[in-house]
């Protein structure tokens, strides 16, 4: 018997719509709510935001809103499970975007499935990913947790001079940032 994370995995790709956007759809309310009671959630140390886990997620994090407005957060679990370090950092750069006001800056536009999708704000994604990971960064710092920007680093170095989402930063522009933002006090 299927899950009901690859449930909707399976009705995502039936209906050729982002797997992001079958989430947001069962976060939402309505026939989704009995699906949000079972997806499963994980601690954030960071924020006090709801994070749920679904082990095949295609990205390895991200940030959304509930139907009522209530923060969400995604996070991949074969990440979490296979990259603690790097997973606390993740998690710490997702509550940046709703503590930045990430999240309400397209409301208007986007609803409540988060940026992520939207290529119309390309130059808006680059400087709030850029944006999360300098609050992360001073954040993690704050926790003495140097390991978890270490792995951050790491991993935004193995993308180079590639962009490191759609219309995001380079994984250079992104490890020079996280070098400034470390740096100030």
């Amino acid at each position: 018997m299927k899950t009901i994370l690859a449930a909707i995995g399976d009705v995502a790709r039936m209906l050729r719509l982002p797997l992001a956007a079958m989430i947001g759809a069962c976060l939402v309310g309505g026939p989704g709510e009995a699906a949000r009671m079972w997806m499963p959630k994980t601690t954030n140390p960071y924020c006090d935001v709801t994070t749920y886990v679904l082990r095949d997620l295609p990205e390895q994090a991200m940030s959304l809103r509930d139907a009522s407005g209530k923060p969400a957060i995604v996070v991949s679990g074969s990440t979490l499970a296979d990259k603690p370090d790097y997973s606390r950092f993740l998690l710490a750069h997702e509550c940046c975007h709703h503590s930045l006001g990430h999240m309400d800056r397209f409301k208007d536009q986007l609803g409540q499935n988060g940026p992520q999708r939207f290529f119309f704000i390309a130059p808006q994604l680059k400087q709030m990913e850029l944006e999360a990971d300098c609050c992360a960064v001073k954040m993690l710092r704050s926790k003495n947790d140097a390991s978890s920007i270490e792995a951050a680093e790491g991993t935004m170095t193995s993308f180079g001079s590639d962009q490191t989402g759609a219309h995001y930063p380079t994984g250079f522009e992104r490890v020079e940032n996280m070098t400034k933002c470390a740096a100030e006090n």
